[in-house]
């Protein structure tokens, strides 16, 4: 059997996790594949990636402005307190879902009788974070996961190039889970 490598025209399965600035988890265990070079993997973690074979740990820091974007005071949101749940508390997470179905977690700061504050900020925003994986899977890409991955690249630049859907936050919000 052949050991493949990662690199242009293959396809890579990797399964990972992220950490915080404190190297606490930032997220559970997931399981990604993608198609070397069509930007679905940011960057600096197909970098790592590249000539690596299954089995393969990597390890890369990331940077919170740049990955997760920068905190903003625009992004806490004061909601009216009918859209929540009656026994919605700070520290619940709910998810927001866009015009374009992506979703957001958005956490409870602070609830008052008329009102809940929300913070849709990436929990990571301003942090530098750590991403580890191990290669699960590196093959050959068949022609319909490139043409997939090119498809899928071409609806994510629409996405970005269009202007934001102008949607109230309170006909978006979905339980998610109590954090």
């Amino acid at each position: 059997m052949t050991n493949f490598q990662v690199g242009p025209g293959t396809f890579y399965v990797l399964s990972y996790r992220a950490f915080d600035a404190e190297d606490e988890p930032a997220s559970e265990p997931e399981v990604i594949g993608a198609v070397f070079g069509t930007g679905q993997i940011l960057p600096e973690v197909e970098a790592k990636l590249e000539g690596r074979a299954v089995g393969d740990r990597i390890e890369v820091r990331l940077s919170g402005t740049r990955t997760f974007g920068a905190r903003s005071a625009d992004s806490i949101l004061e909601i009216d307190r009918s859209e929540f749940p009656p026994d919605v508390a700070p520290g619940d997470r709910f998810e927001l879902e866009n015009a374009a179905g992506d979703l957001l977690v958005a956490h409870v700061l602070d609830v008052g009788a008329d009102f809940v504050v929300i913070d849709t900020n990436h929990p990571l925003a301003d942090q530098e974070a750590t991403l580890r994986g191990e290669l699960l899977e590196v093959r050959p890409a068949s022609s319909e996961e490139v043409r997939a991955a090119e498809l899928a690249l071409e609806e994510d630049l629409a996405f970005l190039a269009a202007d934001p859907p102008d949607v109230g936050v309170g006909a978006l919000l979905r339980p998610a889970h109590r954090g």
